[in-house]
């Protein structure tokens, strides 16, 4: 899959360093289903169902299934590992590996009403984790170009009093560019034709979890109504380190550098969801819900850091520049999406279960940023018309289709489960699909039970250190992902 490549056409240049992109933009919309380890281990398909907390994320009216109240919470492990290369050099890969964290907890109160209209009146609240942003990767190799030459692009044609703090005064400083001819056209110790040893590390953190209170209801026309408000909360660190060193002395002058970026972006949001389902001769059931945009208010924090050595006539030089604390304020409207499900219950005997799909719409470009929600810049007002006219281009509407079940034997179940996830780049068309596996079990006692779940996810993506105006020197680093949950939930009837 090009999953991921077309961030090679992402902005090169802004007055100021900001963080704010099409990637951000698609790591705060490209969600993951989470929730229990019943409805991970059945392939996040469970929107016609119902009975679980777990159905909250995808379709609120399965709420109104449960016939007695309950408290459950799930824990996992996630991890993996990154092989990376850098276009012409060898894989390296790096493992990244997580300690037990809270997957999800709820409640759900459950009032029955027999000989009403409505008979089940639910009331859900819980805490559930739907992405995981954890990722550690490296690569390394002899490449043309250099960071120096993007330094010396931000400068150019600027008085070193109107550098950015963040990358091209932090070059002047530290003697990564210089303008010989005081023309403005600043200059660097590497040739844009050499090659160069380059090596980067980029470590990643982070997680999106949403509190959620849904009411949910079953009539005795076998229509179930429910409606929930979620409240997301985004937490992300990234930590980069950008070597780049002349190790076999082909470059004049030059020693090494090192450019360290540092960013954390936190924030909340707001979404509600509608969903309705229905049951056809106890044995055919239908779903249909939506989830509005999320309305976020974020915040980054950053810093950057360049060190640079060079050797002139009065011998080895090194040079430190740090940049000042930057903050951002802003805000981002992540797409909605529409989920239409049809499951079939299975009766056999003594063997029981389902089979459901779920698919669901989603339109990244109304991906949608707001830099100017504290002030009216002119400038900021501009990056915020490229960014989200790039969002516009680049990205596309995609279908994510969920295909999972469960049998029953006795108080053993199995469950198992595919995701077809559809790409959001415009690039890659509407063929192209990452997969998602998952099987699970489970035990159900009278007033305990016991789920697990695994899922595997395999990803190949593009990643570019820096950006510079001749697309034939930007660095491309392919990077093929394997991410790892364990789940376990743990549920009692109250």
């Amino acid at each position: 899959m090009k999953l991921g490549y077309t961030i090679i056409v992402s902005l090169v240049f802004s007055t100021m360093f900001y963080a704010q992109s099409l990637t951000d933009a698609l790591r705060y919309s490209n969600i993951q289903g989470g929730g229990t380890s019943r409805v991970i281990g059945a392939g996040t398909s469970f929107g016609a169902m119902g009975g679980d907390f777990g159905v909250l994320g995808i379709n609120p009216a399965g709420i109104a299934d449960f016939r007695s109240s309950e408290l459950m919470f799930s824990f996992s492990f996630n991890g993996g590992d990154t092989e990376s290369s850098l276009m012409g050099n060898d894989f390296i890969k790096d493992s990244h590996i997580q300690e037990p964290r809270l997957e999800n907890i709820g409640v759900v109160f459950s009032a029955n009403n027999p000989g009403s209209s409505l008979v089940t009146n639910n009331l859900a609240f819980g805490l559930t984790q739907y992405s995981n942003f954890n990722q550690d990767f490296t690569y390394q190799g002899y490449s043309k170009g250099s960071i120096t030459e993007r330094f010396a692009e931000l400068a150019n044609g600027r008085d070193p009093d109107f550098f950015d703090p963040f990358e091209a005064e932090l070059a002047w400083e530290t003697g990564a560019i210089f303008d010989f001819d005081g023309d403005l056209v600043y200059e660097t110790d590497i040739d844009t034709i050499q090659e160069i040893y380059k090596r980067q590390n980029v470590s990643r953190s982070g997680q999106i979890n949403e509190l959620a209170i849904a009411w949910a209801g079953k009539f005795d026309s076998n229509l179930s109504l429910g409606i929930g408000i979620g409240i997301p909360f985004i937490s992300f660190e990234e930590d980069k380190t950008y070597v780049e060193e002349d190790l076999d002395e082909r470059v004049p002058f030059f020693n090494d550098l090192r450019f360290t970026e540092r960013l954390t972006t936190s924030g909340t949001g707001f979404n509600f969801k509608i969903g309705m389902g229905y049951v056809v001769e106890r044995t055919f059931r239908f779903g249909l819900a939506f989830q509005s945009p999320t309305y976020y208010k974020l915040d980054d924090n950053f810093n950057t850091e360049l060190n640079y050595s060079f050797t002139d006539s009065e011998g080895n030089q090194r040079f430190e520049s740090a940049s000042p604390d930057g903050r951002f304020d802003y805000k981002l409207t992540t797409p909605s999406r529409l989920t239409a499900s049809f499951g079939t219950l299975i009766n056999a005997g003594e063997v029981k279960g389902f089979v459901n799909v779920d698919a669901t719409f989603i339109n990244y470009t109304s991906n949608t940023f707001d830099f100017t929600v504290n002030n009216n810049d002119p400038s900021e007002a501009e990056f915020e018309r490229e960014v989200n006219s790039e969002i516009e281009s680049q990205l596309q509407s995609s279908m994510n289709i969920n295909l999972g079940g469960e049998l029953v034997f006795d108080k053993i179940r199995l469950r198992g489960g595919i995701a077809f996830i559809g790409s959001p780049y415009e690039i890659d068309g509407h063929s192209e699909y990452d997969q998602v596996y998952s099987f699970g079990l489970g035990y159900r006692a009278d007033r305990i039970y016991f789920d697990m779940a695994y899922q595997f996810r395999s990803i190949e993506e593009g990643y570019i250190p820096y950006q510079v105006l001749d697309s034939n020197r930007l660095q491309l680093v392919k990077n093929d992902v394997n991410l790892n949950k364990l789940s376990f939930t743990v549920g009692f009837k109250i």
